[in-house]
């Protein structure tokens, strides 16, 4: 039988196929091949005709993310909020190069648009949309019915991940969205202004018609280049959709986009064309990447 994994909690996998949910463990094989099954994957397994059973493959993926462990994504909604706490655009910047990485659709969801200056708001919407990234802006709290007009159309029939720090309104939104997952949210400690994590595991839920899942993931704020080693140098910059159209218009063919004279992406970024925050992400996110070798990827 195939299924697709929506959760794993203490060894135990819980695979849906055909509206039946199987509760199974994996081949022992995987640990020692390194490949392990995670949410979202699709995956063959056998049962003896009860809702038991073992997975015997895991199917090709088009895509996996380590942090949070899931597969098979269509889209991303990088949720952070306009204050309360406020955007870390490195971060976002990260996890935008993870989805242009990994081929995933990327959207960026500021919350908490009531509690925010205006100009900033519009600031935040100028970088990433410039950047060539879909960005919706609303107030999940205050006014559900925004959030399903704005929302629902990119994630029917697919499977979304909703990603970013904690106490940002991640379940908030996810909640607007379909009522009756009944998400546990959370709010932000007044004492260190840090969101409490509310989200232990990664789930796919099952929302909607038309094959939807919603991934809930434990909040984090940075996505950890340092550890996990996805990705070359030289691959940054095809991350960033906006540079990576400029890459043949550099002086040099081994640009590295940080310093060289004739740079394309330094000028566009020098003149004002391009915004100045997203190339000092290029730069941190470089003098992470070049001290990672291959063989470590």
């Amino acid at each position: 039988m195939i299924g697709k994994v929506i959760s794993c909690v203490g060894g135990i996998y819980t695979v849906l196929c055909d509206g039946e949910r199987y509760h199974i463990y994996a081949k022992g094989a995987f640990r020692h091949s390194g490949m392990t099954p995670v949410a979202g994957d699709e995956v063959r397994f056998e049962t003896d005709n009860s809702d038991k059973g073992m997975i015997v493959e895991i199917l090709p993926r088009k895509n996996v993310l380590v942090r949070p462990e899931v597969a098979n994504i269509d889209v991303m909604f990088i949720v952070f909020a306009l204050a309360s706490p406020d955007p870390s655009l490195l971060a976002i910047d990260k996890m935008t190069v993870v989805a242009e990485h990994s081929g995933i659709e990327a959207v960026i969801v500021f919350n908490k648009r009531d509690v925010a200056d205006p100009a900033f708001t519009e600031k935040m919407r100028d970088i990433y949309e410039r950047a060539g990234y879909r960005v919706i802006v609303l107030s999940a709290a205050e006014n559900t019915d925004e959030v399903k007009n704005a929302l629902y159309p990119l994630a029917k029939g697919r499977v979304a991940v909703f990603t970013g720090p904690s106490g940002v309104g991640k379940s908030t939104i996810i909640n607007a969205l379909y009522p009756d997952l009944k998400l546990e949210t959370g709010g932000i400690s007044e004492k260190n202004r840090r969101g409490k994590n509310t989200t232990r595991t990664t789930t796919l839920y099952e929302a909607g018609e038309g094959g939807t899942f919603l991934v809930d993931t434990p909040g984090f704020t940075l996505l950890d280049f340092d550890r996990f080693r996805f990705m070359k140098k030289e691959e940054l910059v095809y991350a960033f959709p906006e540079y990576s159209k400029l890459v043949g218009d550099c002086r040099y063919t081994k640009c590295t986009h940080t310093k060289e004279e004739g740079c394309a992406i330094l000028e566009k970024t020098a003149d004002g064309t391009l915004p100045e925050s997203r190339h000092e992400s290029y730069l941190a996110l470089w003098e992470v990447l070049k001290n990672h070798k291959d063989w470590e990827k």
